[in-house]
């Protein structure tokens, strides 16, 4: 092998490793996106949670195992 081919090997592999290298990064930003859009999610699910419990009438467990109103 010449001087020439670990050259050009060489410098192959510098432009893979910088090819890699920025392809980790814009993964690990997408990750970190990923991430941000969880936590707001959950946090909208809890808010969520919060006024469905809000909306339960006091008192009552399951609204089937409640009586129907006298209407029907």
């Amino acid at each position: 092998m010449s001087d020439e081919d670990i050259r050009l090997k060489i410098e192959s592999l510098e432009t893979k490793i910088t090819f890699q290298d920025d392809l980790i990064e814009r993964l690990n930003q997408s990750i970190v996106e990923q991430q941000n859009d969880i936590r707001r999610l959950i946090l909208m699910v809890e808010k969520m949670h919060l006024k469905m419990e809000d909306l339960q009438q006091p008192g009552v467990l399951d609204a089937s195992l409640e009586a129907p109103p006298p209407h029907y």
